[in-house]
């Protein structure tokens, strides 16, 4: 039981940064919220052996998508959105 407490907050706390790809992306909003919410499952599922936060686990989500849970779908696609005017760079 403990074991799985701890791999559901590390997810959580992971959530956050598999998406993001540079440091000022980091900022905490809603969009960010509801990823960490909706995609802790997701990252344990597919890329759990990947370094959290890194460009790994970004990648391993891109070629996972067709895989990713509605919930975490709508949830990236909605920071995405929300970072789509504070950026020059297109991140598919």
């Amino acid at each position: 039981m403990m074991k799985i407490r701890i791999l559901a907050l590390t997810a959580l706390a992971l959530a956050g940064s598999l998406v993001v790809s540079r440091p000022s992306e980091a900022q905490e909003g809603p969009e960010m919220e509801a990823m960490k919410a909706s995609c802790g499952g997701d990252y344990l599922r597919l890329c759990a052996g990947m370094k959290p936060g890194g460009p790994e686990v970004k990648a391993c989500f891109k070629r996972n998508r067709a895989n990713l849970s509605e919930g975490c779908s709508q949830a990236i696609a909605a920071y995405q959105r929300s970072r789509a005017g504070s950026s020059d760079e297109t991140d598919d």
